[in-house]
């Protein structure tokens, strides 16, 4: 499972969760077979989407920890999840690719399943969407051909680009985006740099230094970039077939050094402070903030897998399986 390591705005998640195991880099000792937990694509201060792989469902959670939604078909089609204004409605849709039929992105909230009509191309993969006004879209013809396009209240802007599977990066404060095409021999010679207005999204050429470094740092290892207001993390995983899950979390100076590193035999998610200079991941039932030197700043125990909102509550899914919000600042 690939998760966007974002937060922006009213959105923490904004954006990309991609429900399959991505096979990346991986370093440390050797993975275990093991069950693959419960974990929270998306949170925002109004609603989560939680993602079950025992049972293949996804679910979407209102503040008050009830159900509002449930899907069990998307995830088997390899799609990603993109929170809207706020979680739990949920736009999905599909990475392309050339060995599976293009799925239209649809929305999911509390009156089931409707369109998302967010473009008209034959294949559209939501990176960043508000509204189906607002978003940011990778979209790609018959022909093989793609482009970026930024949807904006007063108008469009469509840029092309040579490869698909573009990966989506924001900003903590929600003003900043990085784009980058994954599956590219150097993706970094394609990274797009965006910005965020009263207007949306707009292409820029330079980004924040915290976010930009991360940036640089997951591409060269083929994982994930996680960061915050003050503390940012690269995520790379390993999976296998037979079930063979391993984490490895790097702690990032703001050089783009190494800090720190934890391994993890298991599929673990990993989650960063808004404005704090902590980063956090749930490992055997609890939540562990880490500083930005690697030291235990706090943790809080009955936890399966948290995320922070972009205003810093703690979203935790407890081992009695309830969905709750904690206050900033409390553990």
């Amino acid at each position: 499972m690939r998760t966007s390591s974002v937060s922006g705005g009213i959105v923490l998640m904004a954006l990309t969760a991609v429900l399959a195991a991505l096979p990346t880099a991986g370093c440390g000792p050797a993975p275990v077979t093991g069950p693959q937990p419960a974990r929270l694509l998306a949170v925002s201060h109004g609603g989560a989407v939680l993602y079950a792989p025992e049972t293949g469902l996804l679910t979407g959670y209102g503040r008050s920890g009830t159900q509002v939604w449930q899907d069990r078909d998307a995830a088997a089609y390899g799609v990603e999840v993109t929170c809207l204004a706020e979680c739990p409605d949920a736009v999905v849709s599909q990475i392309p690719t050339e060995e599976a039929p293009p799925l239209r992105p649809f929305l999911l909230s509390g009156t089931g399943r409707a369109p998302f009509p967010v473009s008209p191309a034959a294949h559209a993969h939501v990176l960043s969407a508000r509204s189906a006004g607002d978003a940011v879209v990778e979209e790609s013809d018959d022909a093989g051909r793609t482009w970026i396009r930024a949807v904006r209240p007063d108008g469009s802007e469509r840029l092309p680009v040579t490869h698909r599977g573009f990966r989506w990066v924001e900003s903590t404060d929600g003003t900043a985006a990085f784009a980058y095409p994954w599956q590219a021999g150097a993706p970094q010679d394609h990274l797009l740099r965006f910005t965020r207005d009263a207007n949306g999204w707009r292409r820029t050429e330079r980004g924040p230094s915290l976010a930009e470094t991360c940036v640089a740092v997951a591409i060269a290892l083929k994982g994930e970039c996680v960061t915050g207001g003050r503390a940012a993390a690269v995520v790379t995983r390993t999976a296998t077939i037979g079930g063979r899950f391993h984490t490895t979390v790097t702690g990032l100076r703001a050089d783009g050094g190494t800090a720190w590193r934890r391994d993890f035999v298991a599929e673990t998610g990993v989650t960063a402070h808004p404005s704090d200079d902590v980063i956090g991941f749930a490992d055997g039932g609890t939540f562990t903030a880490l500083d930005t030197a690697g030291d235990i700043a706090w943790t809080k125990d009955g936890v399966l897998t948290a995320r922070f909102t972009a205003g810093g509550e703690l979203v935790t899914l407890t081992q009695n399986g309830r969905v709750e919000w904690h206050p900033s600042g409390t553990n």
